[in-house]
């Protein structure tokens, strides 16, 4: 994460940060993408294939249930919605298929929905099997369809019931009105032939006569409306038809094994880019030069790349004395000369020459880097005294095999013994001072002014270079009070597990004492293939 001193808004994301981000966090990435896609087979095979059959009903307008009877309307869907919902219907299908079930058992996999205006219904049956699920979805449509129609049917039929009887009420009542009729013109003619009063049969035959005439005009009538009934009967469309059978789904519901298995993958690689730069961007750990650079107002003069734990520490951590390795040991010996590079550059133009290696917490690799710059500068020829002032915690006397108790420098700082620089075996140019005897006030010694003499006595002695390991700067204060009497302080930087925010502690605590920062050494630098890390001087 970069670190920036006075940005008032965060820098916009790019590709060059999530491409680092998932380098660095690429474990991360492997795993939940690995997880997406394993988390989808099982899934995927874990999971009961269901098919969905579609029929779809047509729906007619029909006099049945008309708000104004005998007048046809459209069919209200939400209605017939309803009624091939109805245990009517779920009983008619489960005896038209000869099987064991309730209407709710069977019904509960069944769905019918509709486009408004369309006057079709969409009936949806899903099963475990293609065959069942599309012989359902027909059975619910055949079955409505009946229904329906066969509700237009008895209502026709109701009609053409109640015309055919109100007919034969009437020719009965006509037939009777017409002997009636005929009987009193007998009459009349009779009497008016005796010369006799035939008023009153005149009064009778003309209320005969227009009953006769009224129920003739009823008869014609309902004659007529059941004529145009059967008329309609015969020419009308069925109330629903099935406009479309369903047929067995040619694949099961929902996505195939492949696009799911797919999907997993693209979610749980998605899922590990998100988390690498959201942990990359929540991560203060100095991880690149201009970090480093801009916490510690100083420039990085080394970079060390990462190397196994059996390295790490003791023998196997000099590297500097290994000939053969891996492509790894030779960049890293490689690396360690660059940094002698670096110092020799300091040496001549600043006429540096006493150095103290320090880090912010221990662990970093300080006494490493400290160990593994003498030897590289041993060998360039230099005359090199490797001090062990961690006197807390003394590592460079295991790395190269020798007794750290033994009279040394905390014994000569305390006035209990004369300076000894013992002569490392099998390099030439490189001595060790060794931490000495284990004391209970090592601050103390460090900031005596036998330090600063032993700084000088090395120097008069043609030593070109004085490599002191101090203990971390922010545990003690032992670094910043040794670093008053050096020409400068190197930091050793771990990229993996160094904050930003130490490392600005570090630059304020060398800045109060007025020590002078040569500069930074990334440790266990994890850079691209073929990288070449710039120096600045």
């Amino acid at each position: 994460m970069m670190y920036q001193t006075n940005a008032p808004v965060a820098e916009a994301a790019t590709l060059e940060d999530y491409l680092r981000a998932i380098q660095r966090r690429k474990w991360l990435v492997l795993a939940l993408t690995t997880l997406g896609l394993v988390g989808a087979m099982l899934f995927a095979v874990s999971r009961t294939d269901t098919f969905t059959a579609l029929s779809t009903v047509l729906l007619r307008p029909t006099p049945v249930g008309a708000a104004v009877p005998g007048q046809e309307e459209r069919p209200n869907l939400e209605r017939e919605r309803e009624v091939l919902l109805s245990d009517e219907i779920a009983a008619s299908v489960i005896a038209s298929l000869g099987i064991q079930a309730s209407p709710n058992e069977i019904r509960r996999n069944l769905d019918v929905d509709f486009r408004p205006q369309s006057d079709v219904l969409n009936v949806n049956y899903t099963s475990n099997n293609a065959q069942a699920a599309a012989t359902t979805a027909n059975a619910f449509a055949e079955q409505f369809t009946l229904l329906r129609e066969g509700d237009a049917l008895s209502y026709f039929d109701a009609i053409v019931d109640s015309l055919t009887s109100d007919i034969e009420a009437i020719s009965t009542s006509l037939d009777a009105a017409r002997t009636d009729l005929s009987n009193l013109r007998a009459q009349r003619s009779t009497r008016a032939s005796n010369s006799e009063n035939v008023s009153d049969l005149d009064a009778a035959i003309s209320v005969v006569a227009t009953d006769v005439s009224n129920l003739t005009t009823q008869l014609r009538d309902n004659e007529t409306s059941l004529r145009s009934t059967l008329q309609k009967m015969e020419s009308r469309l069925p109330a629903a038809e099935v406009l479309r059978p369903a047929t067995p789904p040619g694949g099961p519901d929902g996505l195939g094994t492949i696009p799911i298995v797919l999907g997993g993958l693209l979610l749980g690689l998605m899922a590990g880019v998100v988390s690498a730069f959201l942990l990359e961007r929540l991560d203060t750990t100095a991880r690149d030069e201009e970090d480093v650079a801009l916490a510690l107002g100083s420039s990085v003069i080394g970079s060390i790349p990462a190397l196994g734990l059996g390295h790490r520490g003791g023998s196997g951590s000099l590297i500097m004395l290994s000939t053969g390795g891996s492509n790894r040991f030779a960049a890293a010996r490689e690396a360690f000369r660059r940094l002698r590079s670096s110092v020799q550059f300091l040496n001549s133009s600043s006429g540096v020459g006493s150095i103290i290696v320090t880090s912010s917490s221990p662990g970093e690799g300080k006494s490493l880097t400290a160990a593994n710059l003498s030897i590289a500068l041993a060998q360039n020829g230099s005359r090199v005294v490797l001090v062990s002032a961690d006197l807390r915690r003394p590592t460079l006397e295991r790395m190269f095999g020798m007794e750290a108790q033994r009279p040394g420098l905390s014994d000569y700082l305390a006035q209990a013994a004369e300076l000894n620089a013992e002569k490392v075996p099998g390099i030439d140019n490189l001595w060790l001072i060794r931490s000495g005897t284990r004391s209970e006030n090592p601050g103390e010694l460090l900031n005596s002014d036998r330090f600063e003499q032993m700084v000088k006595e090395l120097e008069r002695e043609n030593v070109e270079y004085i490599v002191i390991d101090t203990p971390p700067v922010l545990n003690t204060a032992d670094a910043v009070s040794a670093a008053r009497y050096v020409d400068g302080v190197i930091v050793v930087v771990d990229t993996e597990r160094t904050d930003t925010a130490d490392l600005l502690e570090v630059r304020a605590d060398l800045e109060r004492s007025g020590s002078k920062l040569l500069g930074a050494v990334m440790n266990r630098q994890r850079s691209d293939r073929g990288r070449r890390v710039r120096y600045s001087y």
